[in-house]
C-alpha cells in the first residue's frame, strides 16, 4: 500500500464477524464540514477531529467522547477518545459517524463504502480500552521516548497539549471503499493535527479488536472464541510504531520515509511485540522490485527499511552484554545507542546513517562496519540468514518460519517461476533469451539475486552497469531542483532585475514527478506585501495547474502535481514548458515545491526561466532553496557471489569473505569488472553453485546529488576451459 499523507502501518484485513447484543447506539452528533469555534483541548471530555478521507478525498469534523485519561509514571497524560455516540458495552456501532463502515461522510461523491464489511467487526469494549491505555501508560511511552526521545507539547502556548491523544475510529482508507482491497490502515500519525488541533495525536483502526489487542486475545474477555483469528498485540504494536513517527517529527521533521517507517517499526520491536508477518513476508517475496531508500510505502519497504535497523541493532550488539533480545530497557550503549543516534542525527538518508555510525564507533571505540558495508552484508543476511553465521544471521527471525514461510529462494522458484534461476552452460544466445531472466534494472539501494547450478567448472562472472544516471536538464549544464526532503517548501526566487509590476507572463521549462494529490508546485505572485498562488497553462493555454485539494495540501489552490508531459505512474516525465500570467500589482514572482509528511517522488526540476519571453535569473531562496544541479546520479555498483564452498580454492584474495559457517562471499565494486576464476568443482551436484546479489548504492554526497533513479546493468557468466 502506498504511503500518503499519513504514515501507516498496515496490517492483514481478515477479520471476524462479532456477535451484535442488539443493543441500541446512544445519541450521537452527525458531523460537519465547517470547523468549530472551539475544537477543545487535550483532556476534554469531547474534542471535534478533522478526520480526512485518505482514499475519496475531503475533511469533515467529528466528536470524540473522551474514553480514557490516566497519567505515566513520568507525568504525561493519557487520553483515548472514540467517536461520539459509540457503545462500549459490546454491541456493534450501529449508525456511529465515523466508526460503523456504512457511514458515508458524502454521499454525493462517487465512493461508496463496501457493502460486505458489518458494524459488527467494528465493536469495542470498555475492557479493551482501559487495557490498551494501560500499555501506553505502564509501557509504550515510556520505552519509546527512552529508545528514541522525548514528547514536546504541540502547543507551548497550551499546557495540556504535552499529552498523548489516540483516536480510535474507522480509518476511511481504500478497502473502506473497495471490498476486494486485502489490507487495511491500521493506524497512522498525522503531524496536521499538532497545527490544527494543537495535540500530539495518534490514530488506531477500530476493525476487529477482539482479534487484535492482548498478548493471547483468544483468553481475553473479549475474545470471540476463535483463536485461529489472534493477531496477538497488533494494535499495541501499531501504537508504538506510530509512536516513533510523533517523536521523530519533534527531532527531525524532515527525515525521509524509509529511515523514519523502519526505527518505526523497531519502536515495536523494542517494546517486545511479535514482528513477524506481513512486513517480512512482503519483503522476501518482492524483494527484487523493492528499494530499500526510495520510499514506496508497499508492506515489502517496511519489511526492508525494518530488516536492515535490526540487522544494524543487532551488528551493534543490541542491549550490550551479548543480549539480542529486547528488554524494554535503555542501555545507553551498543544497538540500543546506535539506533538512538541515528533517530537524532540531522542528516538524511544513507549520510545520516553513516553520520551516525561515526559518531557511536567515536563515542564507544567500536569499528562497526559503515553502513554501504553493512547494506551489503544486510543483502546476504536476508537471503542466507544462517543460525551459525555471526555475520549473515538475523538473529531475532528465522526467515521462512518468521515470514509466513516465504523465503527469498522459494519466492523466486514459486511464486515468480524460477525467475533468476539458470541450470547448465549459459551460451549468450540461451542466457540473453531465457523467460526465467529478469530486467536488468537495479532500483537505488535494491538487491537482485540470480542462481546457478552447473554452469560449468571453471567461469569468470562479468559485470557492467551504468556509471551514472540522470535527469537531464533541459539546457546544459544545469537545473535547479526543489530536493528531496518531508514536510518542506523549497523556494526559487526571480531576480529583481525581471522587473515584475504586474500582468506580465512567466514561461519556464520543467520537470516534474510529484506525488500526485498529496505534493504540490506553486508559482506564486507578491500582492500587496502577501504571496498568492498563480494559475499555471501549458503554451496552449490548458491548465495545468488543480484547485483540487483531497487531503489539504492545495488550500491555496492552482498546485501543480503528479506527471510532467504523462500520466501519474503510467507514463515516464519529460521536460514541458508551463507559462503563468501574473495578476495586477504583483512586485516579485516565486516557485515553491511544497512536501508534507513521508512518501516522497522525485520531485520538481526548473529550468529557463522567462518573463515577457525574455530569459532571466533565478535562484534559491530561504532556509530551504531550490537546489542548482546537473541531475547526475553517481552509481555506486555492489556485485556479490554467495557460495557455501570455497570457490577460488589456494587464493587469498581480498575480495573473499568467510565466516564459521562455511559461507563463501566473494565482494567486488565498480562499474565494471571481471571475477577471480571461480572453481565450481565443490560445489557441482544438485545444489547451487553460486549465487550472484547485484545492488547500486548511489548516495549523495551533498544536497545537488540525486539518489533515487534506476540504473541499468548487465552480466554474463563466462565458462572456462579450464584453470588459470
Amino acid at each position: 500500500m502506498r504511503t500518503k499523507r499519513f504514515r501507516r502501518l498496515a496490517a492483514c484485513a481478515a477479520a471476524a464477524t462479532m456477535v451484535s447484543l442488539g443493543l441500541g447506539a446512544p445519541a450521537m452528533a452527525d458531523h460537519v464540514y465547517d470547523p468549530p469555534a472551539d475544537p477543545g483541548s487535550a483532556g476534554d471530555t469531547t474534542i471535534w477531529v478533522p478526520v480526512n478521507d485518505s482514499a475519496a478525498g475531503g475533511t469533515y469534523y467529528q466528536p470524540f467522547t473522551r474514553v480514557y485519561a490516566d497519567t505515566t509514571d513520568a507525568g504525561t497524560p493519557v487520553y483515548i477518545y472514540v467517536p461520539q455516540g459509540t457503545p462500549l458495552d459490546g454491541s456493534a456501532p450501529d449508525g456511529v459517524h465515523s466508526l460503523d463502515p456504512a457511514f458515508d461522510h458524502n454521499p454525493a461523491d462517487e465512493f461508496v463504502p463496501c457493502e460486505d464489511k458489518l458494524a459488527s467487526e467494528f465493536t469495542l469494549t470498555q475492557g479493551q480500552i482501559d487495557y490498551l491505555g494501560d500499555q501506553l501508560r505502564d509501557q509504550i511511552v515510556a520505552v519509546d521516548e527512552a529508545h528514541f526521545g522525548p514528547m514536546d507539547a504541540a502547543d507551548p502556548a497550551d499546557d495540556a497539549s504535552d499529552s498523548l491523544v489516540t483516536l480510535v475510529y474507522n480509518v476511511q482508507d481504500d478497502s473502506y471503499y473497495d471490498c476486494s482491497v486485502t489490507s487495511y490502515t491500521a493506524g497512522y500519525f498525522a503531524p496536521d493535527f499538532m497545527t490544527s488541533l494543537g495535540m500530539n495525536v495518534i490514530t488506531l483502526d477500530a476493525f476487529d479488536w477482539a482479534n487484535r489487542v492482548g498478548e493471547d486475545p483468544s483468553t481475553a474477555p473479549w475474545s470471540d472464541g476463535n483463536a485461529a483469528n489472534d493477531r496477538p498485540e497488533l494494535y499495541e504494536g501499531v501504537i508504538a510504531h506510530e509512536l516513533e513517527h510523533l517523536l521523530m517529527n519533534y527531532s527531525d521533521p524532515g527525515e525521509l520515509s524509509w529511515v523514519d517507517e523502519g526505527l518505526a517499526d523497531m519502536a515495536a520491536f523494542l517494546n517486545g511485540y511479535d514482528m513477524t508477518g506481513s512486513h517480512l513476508t512482503y519483503q522476501q517475496v518482492f524483494h527484487r522490485e523493492t528499494s530499500l531508500t526510495r520510499w514506496g510505502g508497499g508492506l515489502e519497504n517496511y519489511g526492508a527499511s525494518f530488516s536492515y535497523f535490526l540487522y544494524l541493532w543487532e551488528q551493534a550488539g543490541g542491549n550490550g552484554g551479548g543480549s539480542l533480545e529486547p528488554d524494554q530497557v535503555y542501555d545507553g550503549t551498543a544497538g540500543d545507542l546506535l539506533i538512538k543516534l541515528i533517530f537524532e542525527e540531522q542528516a538524511n538518508d544513507m549520510a545520516g546513517v553513516q553520520k551516525a555510525i561515526d559518531d557511536y564507533n567515536a563515542a564507544t571505540g567500536s569499528d562497526l562496519r559503515s553502513a554501504k558495508d553493512l547494506f551489503e552484508d544486510w543483502a546476504i543476511t536476508m537471503k542466507l540468514d544462517d543460525e551459525n553465521s555471526e555475520r549473515w544471521n538475523l538473529v531475532n527471525f528465522d526467515l521462512g518460519p518468521a515470514s509466513g514461510g516465504w523465503t527469498i529462494d522459494i519466492a523466486n522458484d514459486v511464486f515468480w517461476d524460477d525467475r533468476g534461476y539458470y541450470k547448465g552452460a549459459q551460451p549468450d544466445p540461451k542466457f540473453n533469451k531465457p523467460g526465467n531472466r529478469p530486467s536488468s534494472s537495479a532500483l537505488p539501494f535494491g538487491v537482485s539475486y540470480e542462481t546457478f547450478r552447473n554452469p560449468g567448472p571453471y567461469v569468470t562472472l562479468s559485470f557492467e552497469g551504468e556509471e551514472t544516471t540522470e535527469v537531464a536538464p533541459r539546457s546544459d549544464p544545469d537545473h535547479w531542483w526543489g530536493g528531496a526532503e518531508s514536510q518542506a517548501d523549497h523556494l526559487l526566487g526571480v531576480d529583481d532585475g525581471a522587473g515584475i509590476t504586474g500582468g506580465e507572463t512567466v514561461s519556464f521549462w520543467n520537470w516534474h514527478f510529484i506525488e500526485e494529490g498529496w505534493d504540490y508546485g506553486f508559482v506564486e505572485a507578491l500582492v500587496g506585501g502577501e504571496w498568492v498562488t498563480v494559475p499555471v497553462t501549458d503554451m496552449a493555454g490548458n491548465p495545468v495547474s488543480t484547485n483540487d485539494d483531497p487531503h489539504g495540501n492545495n488550500t491555496e489552490g492552482n498546485g501543480i502535481t503528479g506527471t510532467s508531459g504523462g500520466e501519474y505512474f503510467v507514463d515516464e516525465p519529460m521536460y514541458v514548458e508551463y507559462q503563468a500570467v501574473l495578476p495586477a500589482g504583483a512586485t516579485d514572482v516565486r516557485f515553491r515545491y511544497s512536501t508534507d509528511a513521508a512518501y516522497l517522488d522525485t520531485g520538481w526540476f526548473i529550468d529557463d526561466v522567462a518573463v515577457d519571453g525574455s530569459p532571466v535569473d533565478v535562484a534559491g531562496e530561504g532556509d530551504k532553496p531550490f537546489i542548482l544541479t546537473d541531475g547526475v546520479q553517481d552509481n555506486d555498483w555492489s556485485w556479490q557471489v554467495i557460495s557455501t564452498c570455497d570457490l577460488t580454492p589456494g587464493v587469498d584474495s581480498d575480495n573473499e569473505l568467510t565466516d564459521d559457517a562455511g559461507n563463501y562471499v566473494y565482494r567486488y565494486d565498480g562499474a565494471e569488472g571481471t571475477t577471480d576464476v571461480l572453481d565450481t568443482k565443490c560445489a557441482n551436484g544438485k545444489q547451487d553453485d553460486f549465487a550472484l546479489v547485484v545492488s547500486n548504492m548511489p548516495a549523495a554526497e551533498d544536497a545537488s546529488d540525486l539518489s533515487t533513479l534506476d540504473a541499468s546493468y548487465d552480466y554474463s557468466v563466462n565458462v572456462l576451459r579450464g584453470p588459470r
